[in-house]
């Protein structure tokens, strides 16, 4: 409803906003071989009156990864300030600074089945990436008067990428052959702002709770003329990959004159109206009018390529619970996504910009309250989404925009407390996700790449009865397997993984003190996470947390 957006599910956050009371945790802990780690989380108010209040957020991570000669850091400072000017106004200041830097980066794949070692790099040992973040923003909440309320916001982010090296390994009849790409310095700017006036009131019987607003952003793209290639075949083995010697050409590397390449702009329109009718009937009802626009430019600085689309995309879900256990509910929705503006990297298309795409989404579900803290919920779902590929398969072929993705199917989960010490989260869904109305009649009815058609996981908790504070907790999922290509001429096969771990609450003098290890991939099992990239080896993690 509120502008650009992907198809899929939902991901819930907490932010760490500032607290009235005082907060003071402190996290150390190692993610998994030598990668020590502290975080340290502080808020209360300033005043005695709690006109402003605050929080902090520092962490720090450095040491060896779970993968042979592998180092990472990793740093972040963020703050938040409230600013309480009356009981009715708010206004709100955060911001944050993060780096991440790694070295011996992560190898990717062209070949599945192919002889590797998930706790190593499989890449040369000399590649490093290192990029920089940092977001400030400002916001105000002001309630108006018992109806309205105005939500406004701006935020400037840039990211930055400071070194960064790609390598893309493959297996020939005379050998192994590696490709590495050194990538230029390059950065991007943020610029997104948004004014919402949110209202309550009721008509006749019917309530409704009513916002209208508008919203957008500016992404700007800074990058240099080139980056610069190396390839190296006829190699033995994987080993040979792992200490090829660093090319002449990427210590004193020349990536050309540096230039804006591209920019895209996407600006939002959007009322939506959550409407009660009675105990059993309510509604969401929302339409947002979206104009997408962006353009890429020549190292000179004109313009090259240029796209814009203007569309409204509805909201509709309508609920119906028939008792208070139970709900259920129909939604349709559609989505409009940021135009692509292809990599200067493509040999046949560079800096292209393509159409924004559109998605359709339709889903039924119903959700159940088995017991005060167990539900079960079940949805049939279909979604429609336009879709991008390369016209010939290969990896630098010509973008182009073919062909229709249609994902539907079933899913059904079970979570929550089934006794007062066992807590279960468990679920599956079974996908049918394939090509239709492609241009290249042989892909119509091929499965889509990357999706697994079906898919089970369980977590679980147990609370030790007579250990007071100690909870076991462990799970597993199963993927089925998936193609590696849309042609479906090569498959990542299905495999099973299992995690484990404990959780301890306790007290250290006065201070609440929360023990966690948590072991993933426990049995070592090498697999395929993604195209090209190996799940992560058996890695065991552990932190203690005070809250002083």
């Amino acid at each position: 409803m509120y502008g650009i957006g992907n198809p899929g599910g939902k991901i819930n956050y907490v932010l760490k906003r500032p607290t009235y009371e005082r907060v003071t945790n402190l996290t150390l802990g190692n993610y998994g071989n030598q990668q020590w780690f502290g975080h340290l989380d502080a808020g209360n108010k300033i005043d005695e009156k709690g006109k402003f209040a605050y929080r902090l957020n520092a962490s720090y991570q450095d040491g060896e990864t779970s993968k042979k000669d592998q180092d990472m850091t990793k740093s972040l400072i963020s703050g938040a300030l409230d600013w309480n000017v009356t009981d009715n106004l708010l206004i709100q200041v955060d911001a944050s600074h993060n780096t991440n830097e790694i070295s011996n980066v992560n190898a990717r794949f062209y070949t599945s089945g192919i002889p590797v070692k998930n706790n190593e790099t499989n890449s040369p040992k000399w590649m490093k990436n290192k990029n920089e973040s940092n977001r400030i923003g400002t916001n105000l909440e002001w309630n108006i008067n018992d109806i309205f309320t105005l939500r406004t916001k701006y935020q400037y982010s840039e990211q930055k990428l400071k070194s960064a090296y790609n390598s893309y390994v493959d297996l020939y009849s005379d050998g192994w052959a590696v490709r590495t790409v050194k990538l230029a310095p390059s950065e991007s700017q943020n610029h997104g702002v948004y004014a919402y006036l949110d209202s309550k009131f009721d008509t006749g019987s019917i309530n409704h709770k009513l916002t209208f607003g508008v919203s957008g952003n500016i992404i700007e793209n800074k990058i240099h003329e080139k980056n610069i290639n190396s390839w190296k075949d006829g190699l033995s083995s994987i080993n040979d990959i792992m200490n090829l010697p660093i090319p002449n050409s990427y210590k004193e590397p020349k990536f050309g004159r540096h230039y804006k390449s591209g920019e895209s702009k996407n600006s939002n329109i959007m009322i939506g109206d959550d409407i009660t009718f009675n105990e059993n009937w309510s509604a969401l009802v929302g339409v947002n009018y979206t104009t997408v626009e962006a353009e890429s430019y020549k190292v000179d600085g004109d313009r090259q390529s240029y796209a814009k689309k203007s569309v409204a995309t509805p909201t509709l879900s309508l609920i119906y619970k028939p008792f208070e256990e139970l709900t259920t509910y129909a939604t349709y929705m559609e989505a409009l996504s940021s135009p692509t503006i292809v990599s200067s990297e493509n040999r046949v298309n560079p800096n292209e910009v393509l159409d924004p795409l559109k998605s359709k989404q339709y889903e039924v579900g119903v959700k159940y309250s088995i017991a005060p803290d167990l539900f079960l919920s079940t949805a049939l779902y279909k979604i429609e989404q336009d879709t991008e590929r390369t016209e010939d398969g290969t990896w630098d072929g010509k973008i182009v925009q073919d062909g229709l993705n249609i994902y539907q199917g079933v899913e059904l989960m079970l979570q929550g407390k089934v006794t007062d010490n066992f807590t279960l989260m468990t679920g599956g869904t079974f996908m049918d996700a394939k090509m239709k109305k492609a241009d290249d009649h042989s892909l119509n009815g091929k499965y889509l790449d990357e999706v697994a058609r079906k898919q089970f996981k369980i977590y679980a908790e147990y609370d030790i009865p007579f250990i007071d504070g100690l909870t076991l907790t462990g799970g597993s999922y199963w993927m089925d397997r998936r193609q590696r290509n849309i042609e479906n001429t090569k498959q990542m096969p299905s495999y099973a993984m299992f995690d484990a771990g404990l959780r301890y609450k306790t007290k250290i003098d006065k201070y609440p003190t929360t023990f966690i290890v948590n072991g993933t991939n426990i049995f070592d099992k090498t697999v395929w996470a993604r195209s090209g990239y190996l799940y992560e080896p058996t890695n065991i993690a552990f932190s203690m947390k005070m809250e002083f």
